[in-house]
């Protein structure tokens, strides 16, 4: 392919030149909009990282499907251009692209048998029967600690199941379709996704496993038992804990074990477990479902027992969360428990002991020790107590310890800026959060909440996780610490202050609150202290999502080809997808406006602006852009520039408001040259020459100012249903923070101005139509100005009352 192409060309270029500028300038637009893609694309992805935007991982896949394409097509559509002159740019980007999808791949998944195990075979096979069988399974084979009987429908039969109805594309199909900041979206996609594993049809061999394993099981029995189905997903009860995300059925009987199991797997897509797992950055493939069928425990008494405090304060403090009966009240927050708290370094004396007797509570704490001291770590277990006074653990996983996050450190409310509504409750998420207050009732559903809001609930029902997300903290009447809404908020940082009783009705709907959970208080105003928010991809850095796209990021967005006249300027030294992305268009550029290319004889188009300004601006004429000349040199003056457009921009870029030579106030560090241009590079080299093609009334200019770029394609017609405007600007030298506020002041600047604005991170798109030409002119004069005035302008933002006060001064300069 590469000797045709390269025949073809040579052909063309000895007999036919004029056919290849041409086909040159088609493959340089086709580049220019790859170009324009990759850079949207990889804004976004940076965005999802930066400004903490959960998605699913088969959405975040088909992004960078995406984006890999439009680098190929890069690279392609370069090959067209110059065939032959960098045939080592292709295997690089293989290199990098192979790299991001194995970070990106979903496991390989094993959907032969065993499709069902007994309990004790699942002891330390997560892969196999998940986190809770396996740990369940561990307590009576390692620790001889009385457990429920049962067996266990294996992860193997999620895969084969997925496998056997061929569910894997559309699952993946509608997964892409969530909005994280649609919670609806969330909700439909929920409903969908059931429906498909409900309408699904259950392979034989699942069936026949499940039924031979229940046939077993009532012979240990005096009569046919009933039986609580549970979930023990692949990653539940690890390092993400997926609190009462799935679904549990008791008393099921045993002719309708199957219909349960599909029941429990379809709970894998309930809103709630799917708005946790996009949280947390597994992939769907990473959580295939396992299934525990237990005994039922005819309870006295259930809890919870914690072998530390949640907060990490005192590390061999032991804790019982107790109600009577079965224990389901309590971890889905619709109780207050009883609640015990034991010294490990003394003897406990137990006061207003009404469910549990102190030999009881001593037993608890006996082995909630030995359980904690097996696992070197602190635990999270419930139990049960049976009428016949026989403790029976029915789950231990890991207990997370929110110290070991990062949270908002505890701080005195500024008791002048506001007044205080309450001390009460209980500490069950520690941090601080100022909001509205959205008191969930009929008039406000939970799926309405705003951005930010402190949410107040009667009951933390697990099904309020589905919107975590979207919260700056939660107050509850009810609750407890060990519930398992309790123990998502810890993961996720959210402030937790629960059982306040009825000091709820202190809190008004749509008043501004700051809570204060760890020392629980509630204050009316915002009374924070002004700190800086610490970005969520900080507070929330060991969860997998954002551990994930930072490994992804590592391949996609660093940028090491900085200076297009080194000689390490080549693909070998490319070291990410941007740089192939960098090379390509800086080669691209070059071919076209033919920079470098001795005695070729296409560079015959071509004009360079002799100007003034510290710029290199190179000029090629389409049509009626540049006044006719007759002999003279390669540079023209701006006076023989015809096209409407572009002197429209020119005006606006040489405004006395725009200062090219004061540079003092910048401190570039480690871009000391460009930092000596002001911004721009020296006349005496193209490495950051801006381009432009020319039409009377059209221009498509191509300018960069130190490490940004931007692109504005225009057209100024007498028709005004012909005009337009489309601008792109990104990148910079400053960090993501600075050049995110440049693009919140480019967008203001232009959304005054009337265009329509898509900022992205640190990208921005805009577009304005079908104006009249004369009021075109004045808009384009607009741009100009503002690309002027925001070179290196990422360096000094600081925050966004700088960037308000720059948007002020820019319209002051303009009378």
């Amino acid at each position: 392919m590469l000797v045709n192409n390269l025949f073809k060309y040579w052909t063309y270029r000895v007999f036919a030149p004029g056919a290849v500028l041409r086909s040159t300038y088609e493959s340089f637009q086709e580049l220019l909009e790859y170009d324009g893609r990759t850079h949207e694309e990889m804004a976004e992805l940076e965005a999802l990282y930066y400004l903490g935007i959960k998605e699913d991982f088969s959405s975040i896949r088909k992004r960078y499907e995406s984006f890999s394409a439009n680098v190929l097509g890069m690279v392609d559509s370069l090959e067209k251009m110059a065939p032959g002159a960098h045939v080592t740019l292709r295997s690089y980007y293989k290199k990098f692209d192979f790299y991001s999808k194995f970070l990106l791949a979903p496991p390989q998944l094993n959907s032969s048998p065993p499709f069902v195990c007994s309990l004790q075979e699942g002891a330390g096979r997560d892969d196999l029967v998940g986190g809770k069988a396996s740990q369940l399974a561990t307590l009576s084979s390692e620790l001889n600690l009385p457990t429920p009987k049962g067996f266990v429908i294996t992860a193997n039969s999620f895969n084969y199941f997925m496998a056997y109805n061929d569910l894997r594309r559309p699952v993946d199909d509608i997964l892409c379709s969530i909005k994280s900041v649609n919670p609806q979206s969330l909700v439909k996609a929920s409903a969908k996704l059931v429906d498909l594993i409900m309408e699904g049809d259950i392979p034989a061999e699942i069936s026949e496993a499940i039924t031979a394993s229940w046939k077993k099981f009532p012979a240990e029995f005096e009569n046919d038992p009933l039986v609580a189905v549970r979930s023990s997903c692949l990653s539940e009860d690890g390092a993400c804990s997926f609190a009462g995300q799935y679904l549990t059925l008791l008393n099921v009987a045993g002719d309708t074990i199957v219909d349960a199991w599909l029941k429990v797997i379809s709970s894998k897509y309930s809103p709630e477990a799917l708005a946790y797992r996009i949280h947390s950055g597994l992939g769907d493939e990473e959580t295939a479902m396992a299934v525990l069928v237990l005994e039922m425990v005819d309870a006295k008494a259930s809890g919870v027992l914690y072998t530390a405090e949640p907060s990490g304060k005192k590390q061999k403090d032991i804790s019982v969360h107790v109600v009577r009966g079965q224990g389901d009240a309590l971890v889905s927050g619709r109780v207050i428990p009883e609640s015990y708290a034991m010294k490990d370094s003394e003897e406990n004396e137990y006061k207003n002991t009404q469910i549990l007797s102190h030999s009881e509570l001593a037993h608890l704490q006996k082995q909630g020790k030995r359980i904690a001291e097996y696992f070197e770590s602190p635990r999270d277990v419930e139990w049960s107590i049976t009428r016949e006074g026989r403790l029976i653990f029915l789950q231990s996983r890991p207990l997370g310890i929110q110290e070991t996050m990062v949270v908002a450190n505890t701080a005195k409310p500024l008791a002048h800026k506001g007044r205080l509504l309450f001390k009460a409750g209980v500490t069950a998420a520690m941090g601080q959060a100022c909001g509205l207050a959205y008191v969930v009732d009929s008039e406000h559903p939970l799926e309405n909440v705003p951005q930010g809001a402190i949410l107040v609930l009667r009951e933390t029902l697990p099904s309020a996780v589905r919107i975590l997300k979207q919260v700056g903290g939660v107050v509850a009447e009810l609750g407890s610490v060990a519930g398992h809404f309790s123990t998502v908020c810890r993961e996720f940082g959210v402030p937790l202050l629960l059982a306040i009783g009825d000091s709820i009705n202190k809190i008004k709907h749509d008043d501004e609150i700051s809570l204060f959970a760890d020392i629980q208080e509630l204050w009316q105003g915002n009374c924070l202290s002004e700190e800086k928010p610490v970005p969520l991809h900080e507070t929330q850095a060991a969860l997998p999502y954002f551990r994930r796209l930072h490994g992804l990021l590592g391949f996609v967005t660093p940028l090491n080809l900085l200076d297009p006249e080194a000689k390490s300027f080549v693909p070998e030294s490319c070291r990410s997808l941007h740089d192939i992305i960098r090379f390509s268009h800086e080669q691209a550029v070059r071919t076209m406006f033919s920079l470098g290319d001795r005695g070729s004889g296409r560079s015959k188009g071509k004009r360079r602006l002799r100007t003034d300004l510290p710029l290199d601006v190179f000029l090629l004429d389409v049509g009626g852009g540049l006044q006719e000349k007759k002999g003279g040199g390669k540079d023209i003056h701006v006076a023989e520039i015809s096209s409407t457009p572009f002197l429209s921009l020119w005006l606006g870029l040489t405004h006395p408001s725009v200062e090219w030579g004061e540079r003092s106030h910048f401190d570039w560090k480690s871009f000391d040259e460009i930092a000596l241009a002001g911004g721009v590079a020296s006349k005496d080299s193209s490495e950051f020459a801006s381009f432009a093609v020319l039409g009377s009334n059209y221009v498509n200019l191509n300018m960069r100012f130190g490490y940004h770029f931007t692109l504005v394609d225009a057209m100024c017609d007498q028709d005004m249903a012909k005009n337009y405007c489309q601008l792109r600007f990104a990148g910079g030298g400053g960090d993501f923070s600075g050049r995110s506020l440049r693009i919140d002041y480019v967008t203001a600047i232009l959304s005054e101005s009337g265009f329509q604005v898509t900022p992205r991170g640190d990208l921005l798109d805009a577009r304005l139509q079908q104006i009249p030409r004369e009021v075109m002119e004045q808009k384009l004069q607009i741009v100009g100005r503002l690309l002027g005035v925001t070179k290196l302008m990422d360096m000094r933002l600081k925050d966004k009352d700088m960037v308000e006060e720059q948007v002020k001064l820019f319209w002051e300069a303009a009378h």
